[in-house]
């Protein structure tokens, strides 16, 4: 047979010519033991079912009308039935391979065997799996954008299926003979619902959310150790959960990934990928030897898999599933042993997933911020009913549960607050506990150690609360009343943002948890001065006249605060919350932070400048001045928060005579004489 005979795969001819090469084919392979005659044979029969499969694939590759002539004739279903006649042959030659052949070899002390090697051994094994990576490859490429040949194919799904389970096994999964079949596997999936609802509804319950093992193909092949694999599944997830036009089963599967047990494992999954890619192309970055003992990898499609991990989770956010998806990977370790009648000592406070789902959502509303500031510069729409930025979608209430409901307003994104109210509160419990009291060994405070994670939550959430702020330029929705959380409609990201920035407003215990962290936070961590002195080269302690001597740089004098840091720096705690106490005030600032354009309605002016003067007057009775005055100093820890307490300061006493009145009370500790800084007018 003559590769020539695919030039017509449409014509029934065609799908006899197929039938009959694949039969005879494996007709010569189940006939063991071969002798060297037979493998000849074979070897050509392989060489005929190549060049047709191969011919076949590129035509259907490049003519769609071809891809519909041969969905309209028997050629498709002869292929669908090919495959799976070909699968028990393929299990009979994987369960019969030399275990020499089955093992990984080293990839430092072996160079694997050429291709054209693997094709002329005497075991069948390659040969077997190459034609169905053929197979699947024509099968791929006739269903590109033809619906005809999806809907056949899913309504004989289960001749295929079989194939499909055996290629997600662990062992098959990390084969190196099968890395093709894999991909050309899920490249087929992918194909097979693009574009076609109708598909995605019936595939969707039996390839993704189903709770047999061996027919989750989605979760499975998302766990491949192959990144092209990898990223192919992760296309499938995007054609699915995308929604055209907002369509609402698309809005469904959103809901399904962060709801169901098997969605989230997907979630689970996905989020490690991401932590693992970050951290191979970091290594790529500070050490160049790592490809000398990791071939495999490949920056280029390391990035490219992430940005497909990033684009689900956007698609996720926007769809207003963020804080959902927060609550719904919490640390099960206290659940658990709380079922069981245990208390964990120490049971975990923020889960490695909810870490790099932060990073993933920071990533976002930052973008998302840059897309609204473009689109706002190119608006003449003035305050708070500007439009700018991506679409957030709103969730109905009749779809999510009722003990969920707390979580997903302001499209998901007010359960921030939650977030860190709770975190905070950890922290300050914590920070109490590993304070150095008056006269007591600093080294001997117990130090929790689950502050590092908690630290790193707290910076993210403070950034991504910053994010909303600053897109809402210090505007306040003056038509959202407290109990309306929950959109009823789909809102631009600006629109939300200023929506978000009314609720963080109006939420006392919100504003209270971040002067009480503010203030916690600068008692466990002192600011650190830059101009401290160093210890001698001899190691030994400078004594108390050469702090006194050390000259300070031109300009500058050591603060009462600098000085405070220098005295009890041997009982600071260990670790310093850096970056902690110049976010906190930089979301503080935001709150208070006062339009200037007069171009706006009077109610949405009014409305602001009310929010504005009751965060103020919070700040004010909660001691929130003074903590924000003792972060006016340099802090090595805290890069410009200096500048950023001026910023909070000039906002929290502007328009404000009882806050005014407070700060100008205050008299200097130590009185100096001269000049020592310029006198700035009161806002």
């Amino acid at each position: 047979m003559q590769a020539s005979e695919a030039m017509l795969p449409a014509a029934p001819s065609g799908s006899d010519a197929l039938r009959r090469l694949i039969g005879g084919y494996l007709a010569l392979v189940q006939s063991a033991p071969q002798p060297r005659d037979q493998l000849v044979r074979e070897l050509e029969a392989y060489k005929d079912v190549k060049s047709y499969l191969l011919a076949l694939g590129q035509q259907l590759a490049h003519d769609g009308s071809l891809r519909t002539e041969f969905a309209g004739s028997e050629a498709l279903v002869s292929l669908i039935g090919c495959i799976g006649t070909l699968y028990a042959t393929f299990e009979q030659v994987q369960s019969t391979r030399p275990n020499s052949q089955m093992e990984d070899p080293d990839p430092l002390q072996a160079q694997p065997a050429s291709t054209e090697a693997k094709e002329q051994s005497a075991d069948p094994y390659y040969r077997v799996s190459h034609i169905a990576t053929l197979c699947l490859r024509a099968l791929r490429n006739a269903l590109a954008g033809c619906a005809e040949a999806q809907s056949i194919l899913c309504s004989r799904f289960d001749n295929v299926a079989p194939l499909l389970t055996n290629l997600t096994r662990f062992h098959t999964l990390n084969d190196p003979d099968t890395l093709l079949l894999a991909r050309a596997a899920i490249q087929m999936l992918s194909n097979l619902i693009t574009a076609n609802e109708e598909v995605q509804q019936l595939m969707w319950p039996r390839i993704v959310m189903t709770s047999q093992p061996e027919h989750k193909l989605a979760l499975n092949f998302l766990s491949s150790p192959d990144t092209a694999t990898q990223s192919a599944a992760q296309i499938l997830l995007i054609n699915f959960i995308r929604a055209p036009n907002g369509n609402a089963d698309a809005r469904r599967r959103c809901m399904d990934l962060c709801t169901l047990t098997e969605g989230l494992s997907i979630v689970e999954t996905l989020l490690s990928a991401s932590e693992s890619i970050m951290l191979r192309t970091a290594s790529v970055g500070t050490n160049g030897s790592i490809n000398d003992y990791d071939p495999e990898i490949e920056t280029e499609r390391l990035e490219e898999s992430l940005g497909f991990i990033y684009t689900i989770f956007s698609i996720l956010f926007e769809t207003g599933h963020s804080s959902m998806l927060f609550a719904a990977l919490s640390p099960l370790d206290e659940i658990s042993l709380a079922a069981n009648g245990s208390v964990p000592s120490e049971p975990v406070v923020i889960s490695s997933s909810q870490l790099i789902l932060l990073k993933l959502l920071d990533s976002w509303l930052h973008s998302s911020q840059q897309q609204a500031a473009i689109s706002i510069d190119s608006s003449s729409t003035p305050g708070p009913s500007r439009t700018g930025g991506p679409t957030m979608a709103h969730i109905a209430p009749e779809t999510v549960s009722s003990n969920a409901m707390d979580v997903v307003g302001g499209a998901g994104l007010l359960g921030l607050l939650d977030a860190f109210a709770q975190l905070s509160r950890f922290a300050r419990n914590a920070m109490a506990r590993g304070t150095a009291k008056d006269g007591a060994d600093a080294d001997a405070q117990p130090q929790d150690r689950r502050l590092i994670g908690v630290h790193h939550a707290l910076l993210l959430v403070l950034q991504c609360l910053l994010s909303v702020s600053m897109t809402a330029d210090g505007w306040s929705d003056a038509s959202l009343s407290p109990e309306d959380t929950v959109p009823r409609e789909d809102l631009s990201f600006s629109a939300l943002s200023v929506r978000m920035l009314s609720s963080m407003r109006s939420n006392t215990a919100f504003v209270d948890e971040l002067v009480a962290l503010l203030d916690q936070t600068h008692q466990y961590a002192p600011a650190l001065s830059p101009f401290r002195p160093t210890k001698p080269a001899d190691g030994s302690q400078p004594s108390g006249d050469a702090y006194a001597d050390r000259p300070m740089p031109e300009g500058h004098a050591l603060s009462s605060t600098g000085l405070a840091g220098r005295d009890a720096e041997a009982k600071q705690a260990g670790y310093g919350f850096d970056h902690l106490k110049r976010d906190i005030v930089r979301v503080l600032g935001s709150l208070v932070y006062a339009p200037t354009r007069a171009d706006v309605s009077a109610s949405a002016s009014e409305h602001t400048k009310t929010q504005i003067r009751q965060v103020q007057d919070q700040v004010r009775e909660k001691g929130g001045l003074f903590h924000v005055l003792n972060m006016t100093v340099l802090d090595e820890r805290n890069p410009y928060m200096r500048e950023h307490a001026i910023f909070a300061l000039r906002y929290l006493l502007a328009n404000n005579l009882e806050s005014q009145k407070l700060v100008g009370s205050l008299q200097p500790a130590q009185p100096q004489d001269g000049s020592v800084g310029l006198q700035l007018p009161m806002v």
